[in-house]
């Protein structure tokens, strides 16, 4: 009896040396680089409009206007933007001053056009904020 103890002795020695290897847990995963999320706030400031224009449409407008937009300068950005009778989008500093104020380039890569059937121009006040989110790289179970 006593020779069959000692192989199942030893695979239990060897057991209890190797588990806790293998229960320490996986090693954290490495983070990937800082991806920028840039959140947007639109407000209606003045639209005549507003009881008979397609809301989701013009929010739409705006939401694609500012889609492009993964980074902003300095970390936030305020304009104008107003919807045109006729498809037009202009854009200006927060107080209306198209001379005045910076417009992120990557909205300005946009065709600026918009498809809200308007009678008067409607004006909206935006806000952008860049916010840094960090991005898991994918791990190689997942490949």
């Amino acid at each position: 009896m006593k020779r069959a103890a000692l192989p199942l002795g030893f695979a239990l020695l060897a057991l209890y040396a190797i588990l806790p290897l293998g229960c320490a847990g996986a090693p954290p995963e490495p983070k990937g680089p800082d991806i920028g999320v840039v959140d947007a706030t639109v407000v209606v400031e003045t639209c005549p409009d507003s009881k008979t224009m397609n809301a989701k449409a013009a929010h739409a407008a705006i939401q694609k206007l500012v889609e492009k937009c993964s980074t902003v300068p300095n970390g936030t950005a305020h304009f104008s933007t107003t919807l045109m009778p006729g498809g037009r989008i202009m854009l200006a500093s927060p107080s209306g001053n198209p001379d005045d104020g910076v417009v992120p380039t990557c909205v300005l890569s946009n065709q600026l056009t918009h498809r809200v059937y308007l009678r008067q121009p409607c004006k909206f006040d935006v806000k952008l904020e860049e916010r840094k989110v960090q991005q898991q790289q994918a791990s190689a179970s997942e490949e």
